[in-house]
């Protein structure tokens, strides 16, 4: 097959190697993940190999004319890493005897091909036997193996410690055993610690080599080890905290199980050891996180407790569990079925409880308008996911607690001025609209909201608008193009209403309520659009997520500023955790299905914003 052309030239500020490059890096990943712990080489589509790298099928074959290319990189890769690895232990250790050499050489390696079970899988198990070419790569890497393990024993007969000979023999011999039980024990035909492979091949090689070194004579490498390390008690709770983070900031599909396990300083086979996939671990976290939280609420309102003691425990039991709310709307639907059951009888339970608060609270409420409010607490309780500024947890809480009291407090239903679904607040039609780079990113955007980037093809888009083959690629030359043109889009329409709202206010708390409205509107004209910039703007490229999350970042201060304008008492850092809970607020309503069937949402949020920006606070708590 014809390789695909690449495109030459900068853009989106970076020239075509460094496209070029972060595309390869980026098939590595997802082969790795596929071929070494998915459904394996022989049964990896192309499709659903190109799915989880967020790239298309015509950026493969600008880089590989076939899987099997892919696959014979990868070992080339992973091959190249170990020797090197290899090496460098030898260096380090070359003032050792024959003995301490020799066991640090076989160490290294096994600790290296081991400690991800991915690597190990892909060059012992899957390469064999796919095809000659392979077969030949295979040999050609065996047998740069017995170069290097010839060079060194004749090093160590240059220093008098081995009789002189041709060790080739000794070499191949030693290197086909190493093969033949590593692929056993990968697919485990053989079980034994990586401790009791070392021992075994080491004996093999010191008998071959014809030393009377036995394990006894390997100790001096087992000296150049570090100190052994106990497994801590609390190593699984470790593994969900460091889990629950990665796939916060970097997405699920964007976290390898490699990842997890350099954060918590162990191998990827210690972490295997603990939980069978990425997607155990997944429900895992979400399934822990949701049962941390609902035994405080419970524990909360035991004992004769009411039950609008469920609230403030929510709320400071969210903000020790900060980024799990993050997880569990982005990567819900990343979950087996059999989680997302669990996921959502833990959820329904805790909403049932916020509801109990609520109707405690307000007896006389309407079952719909409780319904809807606890959706709204819920959001604002969770908003400090979604940011990352800082105040000392009790004055956090105490902001979250006065916002949640002044949504109960104002209620929903029609809201006196409200215009419903009218109004001059009204986003401008795109002019270009009709055009088909606009379809595209228009279905771009529903497609990102609905399934998430990484469960979404370019052509998966084409095919939507009726876009297929090379005319696709004529306007966009890859998902991650679509994406930076959709939250840039986002963006251009927010900064327009801010500066509308700001020309048009009257003074400060009148551009505060034109701010809000326009919003609002913005938010429920366009929810493909917030919702794709909510949710999947970690899967840009990182200097692009950099820039957006600073873009977004300047867009709150300068409505904090605002809010500073109407209510100088508050801090910045105050005022920041209000906005950030009113534009979440906005963000959730406008993409829930229980939410958008009311008949005077706009008027109903633009009521409800406006109240928690304004929230009375403690006075201990204006400084922060």
């Amino acid at each position: 097959m014809a390789r695909v052309a690449s495109a030459t030239g900068r853009y989106g500020g970076r020239s075509a190697s460094e496209r070029q490059a972060e595309r390869r890096a980026r098939f590595r990943e997802a082969g790795l993940e596929a071929f070494g712990a998915g459904a394996g080489y022989r049964h990896t589509r192309l499709a659903d190999l190109c799915q989880a790298a967020g790239l298309s099928t015509r950026q493969f074959y600008q880089e590989y004319d076939t899987l099997e290319d892919l696959l014979g990189e990868l070992h080339l890769h992973l091959d190249g890493i170990v020797a090197q690895h290899v090496l460098d232990e030898v260096a380090r250790v070359d003032d050792l005897p024959l003995a301490g050499r020799a066991g640090a050489m076989v160490r290294a390696y096994l600790s290296y091909v081991t400690r991800d079970p991915r690597c190990a899988r892909i060059a012992f198990v899957e390469i064999a036997g796919v095809s000659a070419r392979m077969n030949a790569q295979r040999r050609q890497s065996r047998a740069r193996w017995v170069d290097l393990m010839c060079a060194l024993f004749d090093s160590f007969a240059a220093r008098g410690e081995l009789a002189p000979r041709d060790f080739r023999l000794t070499a191949a011999t030693f290197v086909g055993a190493v093969d033949g039980l590593m692929r056993d024990w990968t697919a485990g035909w053989v079980d034994a610690t990586v401790d009791q492979l070392t021992d075994e091949l080491l004996r093999m090689l010191l008998g071959a080599l014809g030393t009377t070194g036995g394990r006894n004579a390997a100790e001096p490498a087992a000296a150049a080890e570090p100190p052994v390390r106990r497994r801590p008690r609390d190593r699984r709770a470790t593994i969900l905290a460091a889990a629950n983070a990665a796939f916060a900031e970097h997405g699920y599909h964007r976290t390898s199980m490699a990842d997890i396990a350099t954060a918590v300083g162990i191998t990827s086979g210690a972490l295997y050891r603990h939980f069978r996939t990425k997607q155990e671990l997944l429900g895992s976290c979400l399934r822990g996180g949701l049962e941390l939280i609902l035994d405080r609420v419970d524990t909360a309102c035991a004992d004769g407790a009411p039950a609008e003691a469920a609230l403030p425990a929510l709320v400071r039991v969210s903000l020790e569990t900060r980024g799990l709310a993050r997880l569990w709307q982005l990567e819900f639907r990343s979950l087996t079925p059999v989680d997302r059951m669990g996921v959502l009888a833990r959820s329904v339970r805790l909403t049932h409880r916020i509801g109990a608060a609520i109707q405690a609270r307000r007896p006389d409420i309407a079952a719909a308008d409780r319904d809807t409010l606890g959706w709204i607490v819920l959001s604002v309780v969770t908003s400090p996911s979604n940011h990352r500024t800082q105040l000392p947890d009790d004055a956090f809480a105490r902001v979250l607690d006065a916002a949640v009291n002044a949504v109960i407090d104002a209620g929903v239903g029609p809201h006196p001025g409200s215009t419903g679904g009218a109004g001059s607040d009204r986003a401008p039609a795109d002019p270009d609209s009709a055009l088909r780079t606009e379809q595209l990113v228009a279905a771009a955007a529903q497609l990102f909201s609905e399934r998430g980037f990484a469960a979404v093809s370019i052509e998966d888009i084409g095919t939507s608008v009726g876009v297929r083959g090379p005319a696709l690629y004529h306007h966009f030359e890859s998902k991650s193009d679509l994406l930076d043109e959709i939250i840039d889009r986002n963006n251009r329409w927010i900064q327009q209403y801010t500066e509308r709202a700001l020309a048009e206010g009257g003074d400060p708390r009148d551009s505060l309520r034109l701010l809000l409205r326009y919003y609002v509107r913005f938010a429920m004209d366009r929810t493909d659009l917030v919702g794709t910039a909510v949710s999947e703007g970690r899967n840009l490229p990182a200097d692009a997520a950099a820039r957006y999350r600073r873009i977004h970042r300047e867009g709150i201060i300068g409505w904090a500023r605002l809010l500073q304008s109407v209510r100088p008492e508050l801090s910045l850092p105050t005022a920041r955790v209000l906005i950030h809970a009113v534009t979440t607020v906005v963000n959730d309503a406008v993409r829930n299905p229980r939410l958008t069937r009311r008949p005077d949402l706009l008027g109903e949020l633009c009521a409800l914003g406006e109240r928690i920006a304004l929230a009375e606070l403690p006075e201990t708590d204006l400084s922060h």
